[in-house]
């Protein structure tokens, strides 16, 4: 039997933000072990997901896409007979908890998937890097005992776990995968599991990382900002130069006397990719784009449409899977892109460089919004108002409506204007390919779009000049939405699909 995502009521999400599923077969039961794929519900930004079907290895759900599963070792059918499971003591309850964090350590995060897999060894599916199909989330976390999420503050509890010795225990966030092996678990009890075992890697010596490209631009220091979530500096590369974050050097404003690009320095050795002028070998084809599984653009301080003349590949790989975080003048790629892209949203006739007094508020009408508004508040990221402490010279306007199935995350209360939106890919979606997927439109990328800058322009180079200090609050809203990008896809206006049985 094959685990299956479960869709929650939208209505009943949003009083039960901090609540956590977990999934177990423990000795003895006559629910087994299971496979789930995390995030994979299905579903576009304009509708809940089904229940999805991973036994086919097909694409399934109410709106969306589903993907194939694939088992680890130990049992997929019948009553627990191998692996840990057969560890898992009968008429009480033994279990873990804690609270995973991003990879410097130092904020939780939501809806990452923690679970304990029925191989001792702690073998799990290999995850391939790129996006070279709608597959893009076929990132199955294996045959497992237990597994759960993380709730809005980044709190878990995974109950039914095995009792014993150098237990495997995984967290996992889309392509983001650690394993630590815990010393002892005791039955019946509960048992907390260190913080430092219970974050994302920071470097590929710690476990997986999905695959990203970063454009340095000279308006938005996004490059530190990418160092400040806890990415080591080893993993800043030249384009292919093996670490997980090839750094490309765009546009700027030097020639005005603002703040250069920022270029590679400090990491991996090499020189960052020319991305200037009009054969950037990031965007020029989709087949240099499916090297990725994020790409995360900077602020350029203006369109620069001259280093930009085709935005076809882009658009097309975003439709094949991929995910793109774009900040202020990277509107261009949507607003100046084929004709559905500039659809997502009403644009401005030209973007605004004034500073933007606010208030600011973020959307909570639907599960994820109500989730990143309970985050900011658990880390004192919001005013006593309720409002989000943004820096006005950062934040700029570019979009007033995001039209649906478009969402709106982050808003200026004195506008309405959007200032952080999310959209699925391909726009519309693609036809069900059965009855399975309940006549609901697939998707299988994701863009976002922020006017929102990370902070202000680069004072030198990445990752060699990047200071150390905390992320503010406006960065730490930007962090919620970052991670929650690199999570499969799946509806964001429904809850985070669950791992069941």
């Amino acid at each position: 039997m094959m685990a299956r995502l479960r869709p929650l009521v939208v209505a009943v999400a949003v009083l039960t933000i901090g609540t956590v599923v977990s999934a177990s077969g423990g000795c003895g039961s006559t629910t087994p072990s299971g496979s789930f794929v995390p995030g994979s519900s299905g579903s576009g930004d304009d509708g809940g997901g089904g229940p999805v079907d991973f036994t086919s290895g097909a694409g399934s759900g109410t709106g969306g896409t589903g993907f194939g599963g694939s088992s680890g070792s130990g049992s997929s059918s019948g009553p627990c007979t191998t692996g840990l499971c057969t560890q898992v003591p009968a008429g009480c309850t033994t279990s873990l908890s804690g609270t995973v964090y991003d990879p410097a350590g130092k904020n939780p995060l939501y809806n990452a998937v923690v679970f304990v897999p029925n191989d001792p060894a702690g073998t799990l599916p290999p995850i391939a890097s790129g996006t070279h199909s709608c597959n893009t989330c076929d990132v199955s976390i294996g045959n497992f005992v237990a597994a759960t999420t993380t709730d809005s503050r980044g709190h878990f509890t995974l109950k039914d776990v095995p009792a014993g010795s150098h237990v495997p225990f995984v967290v996992q966030m889309g392509k983001w995968r650690r394993t630590q092996f815990l010393s002892s678990i005791t039955a019946c009890k509960d048992t907390a599991v260190p913080a430092a075992m219970s974050r994302l890697p920071r470097n590929q010596g710690e476990g997986d990382m999905p695959q990203m490209a970063l454009l340095t631009g000279g308006c938005d220091d996004l490059g530190c900002f990418m160092k400040s979530v806890g990415i080591d500096a080893s993993e800043f590369s030249p384009p292919g130069g093996g670490g997980r974050l090839d750094i490309y050097t765009g546009g700027d404003a030097s020639s005005q006397g603002g703040p250069a690009a920022p270029a590679l320095s400090g990491g991996r050795p090499g020189a960052a990719g020319n991305c200037s002028g009009a054969s950037c070998p990031l965007w020029s084809s989709k087949a240099n784009l499916e090297k990725y599984d994020i790409v995360l653009l900077a602020c350029e301080c203006g369109e620069n449409e001259a280093n930009k003349p085709n935005k076809i590949p882009l658009h097309d790989w975003l439709a094949e899977g991929g995910k793109a975080f774009a900040t202020h003048y990277h509107y261009t790629w949507f607003k100046n892109g084929p004709s559905d892209f500039q659809g997502v949203a009403t644009w401005t006739p030209s973007s605004s460089t004034a500073a933007v007094n606010g208030p600011f508020k973020n959307d909570v009408s639907f599960p994820k919004g109500a989730a990143l508004h309970d985050w900011l508040g658990s880390q004192v990221a919001l005013n006593g108002d309720g409002t989000i402490p943004l820096n006005p010279p950062d934040v700029k306007t570019s979009v007033t409506v995001a039209n649906s199935p478009t969402l709106r995350w982050v808003y200026d209360t004195a506008t309405n204007n959007v200032k952080y939106m999310s959209f699925l890919t391909p726009i519309g979606g693609m036809p069900a390919s059965g009855a399975a997927d309940g006549g609901g439109p697939q998707y299988c990328g994701k863009a976002v779009f922020t006017d929102i800058h990370t902070s202000g322009g680069p004072s030198g180079n990445v990752p060699g000049d990047c200071g150390t200090a905390d992320l503010t609050p406006q960065q730490k809203a930007l962090e919620f939405l970052f991670f929650d990008l690199s999570s499969c896809v799946q509806p964001d206006t429904a809850p985070p699909a669950q791992p069941i049985r």
